[in-house]
């Protein structure tokens, strides 16, 4: 039964990771031909997109206590075709209108990953075999997100973007299947074991932390690690496919991934390390931010110079950051959350990423093709995140001094 459970979950964040990074990767070129290179629209649906997939289930929360986890998956799915199915409709009647073909697709994300983290956690009492379920997970989203841009890129070459999305909702008519067959029955999901439970305001709980100093620098660190990972999938992705038009835009997501996948368990290692001499996990969450800034320094210099090899080196020192800021955001924040309730503050950290990967994905999508347009450079873009980055890692050192 056991064996069967991991391979069902195994198989579920396998192929929703590889068909998500599949889109993600061919969704710049979509907007840029349908929506325009240098549209401000362009940025806005990035940015709903990335807002939806983030945070949608914070608001969903009282539906998702009454679904088993199932029909959770399967609703989740639908909901993902049929967003897929009226965007790529929408984006040739009206793009405007195109927008809430976005948001269903987020959506329908975001209600998967919290089904498949909540099902693994609802079905596993014991801690250890919960980890086993996660960095199961884990790897077997990674080994999508690497397989899922380059056979993307593979397929719309071949075969043309329409029937590259039909086959990416086949991908998930098959999801669909296996958890039909594999996913355990009337499994549900509670935010508290009691219905009674008062619950604090999303609102209220960012009131909250914004009023505490010793908050603050890991709220600062969030947000700007969030922007930063926006640009992933928006502006750098772009500047990839504008400049080496000869590589397959799909290879450029792959590293990332391959990256990721290798630099994990090291970068792990040596966090351990660190906090081992009694640094903090926002200590360590805020050394991210100058990984971030030496990776889009080696990117602007990448688009100086027109080098693959600048912009690769540059993507193995973001999946450093990656690697070091994604980990440690819920330890950071329930560190230090001064006693506060911990739903509290994982739905805070929710937002609070939700609301950066937002902006970052709006202005990578906005202001890339803005400045290549215009000045046919963008090195101008990625050096004023860098220094954004490294001016976030000063604030954090100097509030820790300060104390």
């Amino acid at each position: 039964m056991r064996s069967r459970r991991y391979a069902s979950l195994s198989i579920d964040y396998l192929t929703t990771n590889l068909a998500y990074s599949a889109v993600l990767s061919m969704l710049p070129i979509m907007l840029t031909q349908r929506v325009g290179s240098a549209s401000v629209l362009s940025g806005v649906m990035l940015g709903v997109l990335s807002a939806a997939a983030r945070g949608s289930t914070l608001f969903l929360g009282r539906l998702i206590e009454k679904i088993s986890t199932l029909w959770l998956m399967q609703i989740s799915l639908a909901i993902i075709v049929l967003g897929l199915v009226s965007f790529a409709w929408l984006l040739q009647v009206s793009p405007v209108f195109a927008l809430l073909g976005l948001m269903l697709f987020g959506v329908g994300i975001s209600l998967v990953n919290f089904t498949l983290r909540g099902h693994i956690i609802a079905t596993t009492a014991d801690s250890k075999e919960q980890a086993s379920f996660f960095s199961l997970a884990t790897l077997s989203a990674n080994l999508g997100a690497a397989i899922g841009p380059i056979t993307a890129s593979y397929v719309q070459c071949r075969l043309g973007l329409a029937n590259f999305l039909i086959i990416i909702c086949l991908i998930y008519a098959v999801i669909s299947v296996i958890t039909g067959i594999c996913f355990e029955r009337h499994v549900y999901l509670r935010t508290s074991d009691s219905p009674s439970e008062e619950k604090t305001s999303i609102l209220s709980t960012i009131g909250t932390l914004l009023s505490s100093r010793r908050m603050l620098p890991v709220l600062l660190i969030v947000v700007t690690g969030s922007v930063m990972n926006g640009q992933l999938f928006s502006g750098m992705s772009l500047v990839f496919m504008v400049f080496f038009r000869s590589l397959p835009s799909g290879l450029f997501f792959t590293v990332d991934a391959i990256a990721g996948i290798v630099l994990q368990f090291p970068i792990s290692r040596l966090v351990v390390r660190i906090m081992d001499t009694g640094k903090t996990s926002t200590y360590c969450m805020g050394l991210s931010l100058g990984l971030y800034g030496i990776a889009f320094v080696l990117f602007a210099a990448g688009t100086l110079m027109q080098s693959v090899w600048f912009i690769f080196a540059a993507l193995l020192v973001f999946a450093s950051a990656e690697c070091t800021y994604a980990p440690l955001t819920n330890v950071a924040m329930v560190e230090s959350g001064e006693n506060m309730p911990l739903v509290d503050i994982l739905n805070c950290r929710l937002i609070l990423t939700a609301i950066g990967e937002s902006i970052g994905s709006f202005c990578g999508g906005f202001f890339v093709p803005f400045l290549t347009s215009a000045f046919h450079a963008t090195w101008m873009y990625w050096l004023a995140l860098s220094i954004i980055a490294v001016c976030g890692l000063f604030v954090n050192v100097s509030e820790r001094k300060c104390r």
